[in-house]
C-alpha cells in the first residue's frame, strides 16, 4: 500500500476517535433533557371501596358487596353504607347478622321508624312472627302526629312487603285526623301494589268526593292505570263504579265531567255521546263538551257518532255560538258515512245547498263549499255549479293553505271535465304558494301527472323525480311508482305507444269513464303481451273494476297480481286494496286478516305495511282472535 494511502486513513482514523464521543455525549444530553421534560403519567387510580361495593352489589355479588359495605358502615354508620349492607345480608340469608345491624341503628336513632320496621321484617323471614308483631304494633299504637311521617312510615311497611299494616298505618291517621289530611290518594296506591283493585277505585271515588279539585289528578292516575289494562278487567270495574256514582247523584257535575272523560279515554263514543247530552241538559250553556265529543268521534273515524253530536249542536241554531263549526263539522261527518248510493249524494248536494244558502260562502263554510263541490262534480256530475262555487270561494281572504285546498279542489274538477290547462295552472300556483308544504307537493304530483296524461312522459318523469323526497311519504311513493312506471314502459317500447294507451285509460279513470277506461287497458294489454305492461294492466283493471263496485273481480285481478308477479312494485299495494276489499264489501275478514299478515311479512317496508297492521289489529279485536303480529 503506497504511503500516502496509509497518510489518509491515519487522518481519517484520527477524525473518528476525536470527534465520536462528542457526539455521544450530546445525544446522551438530548436523551437526559427530554427525560426530564417529559411529565410523568399519573398512576391509575384505583377505584375506592365505596365504588366497588355498588359494582358488585348491582352485580348480584352480595357476598363481596356485604364485605365491604359492612367495612364501610363499621368506619362510619352512614345510612346509605347500612341499607346496602343491610340488603346484601338479607340476599345472602344471614339474618342474625341483620338482625344485629338493624338494633345497632335502632340505638343510635331510637326515634327513626325505618330501622324497627327492618327489623319486623328480619323477624318475620326468621319465622319469628310474634316479635315481627309485636314491632309493627306499637308503631301502629304510637303514630306520630305529623303527616309526612305516617307516609313515610306506610311506604317503609309497604316496601317490606308489609301492606296490609301500611293501610292500616293511613286507616288509623285518617281516624285520628292526623295532618288534617284523608290519605286517600296513598291508600289507592297500597290497594293498587296489593292488586286490589276494587278498593284501589273505591278510595280515588271517595277522595274526587272530598276533593273535587282534584278530578285533573284523579284522571292522571286512572289513565296511567289504563294504560297498564292489557285485557281491559280494570276499565270494566271502574266503569261500573263510576256509573254507579254517577247515576246515584245525577246533580254533582263532578261524576258526570269524570264520567264523560272516562268515556272518551276508553273510546267509548256511544257513553260519551249519552253523557254529553246529560250534561248540557243539566247544566245547560256546555256545548263545548258536545264539541269536544264530536271532534274527537271525528278524529276516530267514529264518523256516526260525529254526525249526532254535531246535529245536536245544530239544532239549537241561534242558541249556540258554534252554529256555523257545528254546520261544517255535520256535513263533513256526513260525507265519510254516505256510501255509494246516487239518491244519497243528491240529498246530501240539497243539503249543503241549504246551509250554504243560509250561511253564505265565507270563511266560516270554505271547507263546506269544498265538500259539497266535490260532491256535485264527482257524484252528480254537476260540474258548472262545483266550478262556480269554487271560483267564488277562491276569492275569499283566506289563510294561504285553506286557498290553497280549494285551488286544489278546483284544478281537480276542472282536470276532470277536461279542461287540463287550466288545472295545471292552478296546481302551479299551488305548488308556488305552498313549496315546503306536503299541499305543494301533491299540487307538483298531480300537475305532472296531467302531463302523463297528455304525453309529455319525459317532461312528467322529471318533475316525478323531484317528489321522490318528498315529506309526505304517500307522495313520495305514488311519484316514484309512476315515474318507474314510465321508465319501465318506455324502456320496453320506446316510441311509448304501449305507454300512450295506458296514459289514456288512467285519464278516463280519472274522469270516471270507466268501461272507454278498461277498452284502452285490453289494448294496452294486447299489444303488450308477455310483457310487464301485464302486470300493471292486472293492478289498473282492478281498480276500474272496484270502482264499478264489482268487488270480486276486481279482488281476482288483485290475487292474479300479488301471486304470480310478487316483485311487481304493485304487489304490496294489490295486497292491501285486496285485504280492503275483503273486510268491506266481501265479508271474508279472515282473508283479510291473512293478507295483512302476508303483506307485513313480505313486504315489511312496505308504505302500507303500518296500515296493514292498523287493520289486522281491527279485524282481530272485533273478531276475538288474537294472532300474533
Amino acid at each position: 500500500m503506497p504511503f500516502k494511502h496509509l497518510h489518509y486513513i491515519a487522518i481519517i482514523f484520527l477524525s473518528v476517535v476525536v470527534f465520536y464521543p462528542s457526539g455521544v455525549s450530546v445525544a446522551q444530553n438530548r436523551a437526559v433533557e427530554l427525560k426530564k421534560n417529559t411529565p410523568k403519567q399519573p398512576p391509575r387510580r384505583q377505584p375506592s371501596k365505596e365504588v366497588l361495593a355498588r359494582s358488585y352489589y348491582y352485580g348480584e355479588d352480595y357476598e363481596k358487596a356485604a364485605q365491604l359495605y359492612g367495612e364501610l358502615y363499621n368506619n362510619q354508620h352512614k345510612y346509605l353504607y347500612y341499607s346496602y349492607y343491610y340488603n346484601s345480608l338479607v340476599y345472602l340469608r344471614k339474618y342474625k347478622e341483620a338482625e344485629r345491624i338493624a338494633k345497632k341503628q335502632i340505638k343510635l336513632t331510637p326515634e327513626n321508624y325505618r330501622y324497627k320496621i327492618d327489623l319486623a321484617y328480619i323477624y318475620s323471614l326468621e319465622g319469628l312472627t310474634k316479635k315481627s308483631n309485636r314491632i309493627i304494633g306499637r308503631i301502629l299504637n304510637d303514630l306520630p302526629e305529623n303527616r309526612n311521617l305516617i307516609i313515610n312510615i306506610a311506604n317503609n311497611l309497604q316496601s317490606r312487603g308489609f301492606t296490609s299494616e301500611a293501610l292500616e298505618v293511613y286507616e288509623t291517621a285518617k281516624k285520628r285526623n292526623i295532618g288534617r289530611y284523608g290519605y286517600n290518594l296513598e291508600m289507592a296506591r297500597a290497594y293498587q301494589y296489593a292488586g286490589d283493585y276494587d278498593k284501589m277505585f273505591d278510595v280515588l271515588i271517595a277522595h274526587l268526593e272530598e276533593n273535587p279539585d282534584d278530578l285533573p289528578r284523579v284522571e292522571n292516575r286512572i289513565q296511567n292505570m289504563l294504560v297498564m289494562d292489557v285485557d281491559n278487567n280494570l276499565s270494566k270495574v271502574f266503569r261500573e263504579k263510576l256509573l254507579i256514582k254517577a247515576q246515584a247523584e245525577p246533580d254533582n257535575p263532578v261524576y258526570a265531567e269524570f264520567l264523560m272523560w272516562y268515556s272518551l279515554q276508553i273510546k267509548d263514543f256511544d257513553l260519551a255521546l249519552r253523557q254529553a247530552k246529560s250534561i248540557e241538559r243539566r247544566y245547560r250553556d256546555q256545548e263545548e263538551v258536545m264539541l269536544e265529543v264530536a271532534d274527537i268521534a271525528y278524529s276516530n273515524e267514529r264518523y256516526d257518532i260525529a254526525v249526532k253530536a254535531y246535529e245536536y249542536l245544530k239544532k239549537k241554531k241561534d242558541n249556540t255560538p258554534y252554529y256555523a263549526i257545528s254546520c261544517e263539522g255535520y256535513f263533513k261527518s256526513k260525507v265519510k258515512i254516505a256510501g255509494t248510493d246516487t239518491k244519497t249524494w243528491k240529498a246530501l248536494s240539497e243539503e249543503g245547498d241549504k246551509i250554504i244558502e243560509e250561511l253564505g260562502i265565507n270563511r266560516e263554510t270554505s271547507e263546506i263549499v269544498q265538500n259539497l263541490a266535490h260532491i256535485k262534480a264527482f257524484r252528480l256530475n254537476q260540474t258548472s255549479e262545483a266550478v262556480a262555487m269554487l271560483k267564488k270561494a277562491v276569492k275569499l281572504s283566506l289563510p294561504f293553505n285553506e286557498k290553497a285546498t280549494l285551488k286544489m279542489e278546483l284544478a281537480d274538477i276542472l282536470a276532470f271535465s277536461g279542461k287540463f290547462w287550466d288545472a295545471s295552472l292552478l296546481y302551479s300556483q299551488v305548488e308556488h304558494d305552498m313549496k315546503n308544504d306536503p299541499l305543494g307537493h301533491e299540487a307538483k304530483f298531480r300537475n305532472a301527472r296531467i302531463f302523463y296524461y297528455k304525453g309529455e312522459f319525459e317532461w312528467a318523469k322529471t318533475r316525478l323525480d323531484v317528489l321522490k323526497g318528498s315529506t309526505s311519504k304517500f307522495i313520495a311513493n305514488d311519484a316514484m311508482e309512476l315515474s318507474m312506471f314510465i321508465k319501465e314502459m318506455l324502456a320496453e317500447d320506446t316510441l311509448g305507444f304501449t305507454l300512450r294507451l295506458f296514459a289514456a285509460a288512467d285519464q278516463f279513470a280519472y274522469q270516471q269513464k270507466y268501461d272507454s277506461a278498461l277498452i284502452f287497458l285490453t289494448k294496452a294489454q294486447k299489444q303488450s303481451a308477455g310483457s310487464p305492461a301485464v302486470e300493471y294492466v292486472l293492478f289498473n283493471k282492478a281498480s276500474v273494476y272496484q270502482e264499478l263496485k264489482q268487488y270480486q273481480t276486481a279482488d281476482s285481478l288483485y290475487t292474479m297480481l300479488y301471486t304470480n308477479f310478487p316483485d311487481n312494485f304493485k304487489a304490496d299495494n294489490a295486497l292491501f286494496e285486496s285485504a280492503l276489499l275483503n273486510s268491506r264489501f266481501l265479508n271474508n275478514r279472515a282473508k283479510a286478516s291473512d293478507l295483512c299478515l302476508k303483506l307485513m311479512k313480505d313486504y315489511p317496508e312496505s308504505i302500507y305495511a303500518t296500515e296493514a297492521r292498523k287493520l289486522f289489529r281491527k279485524l282481530n279485536k272485533k273478531s276475538g282472535n288474537h294472532g300474533a303480529t
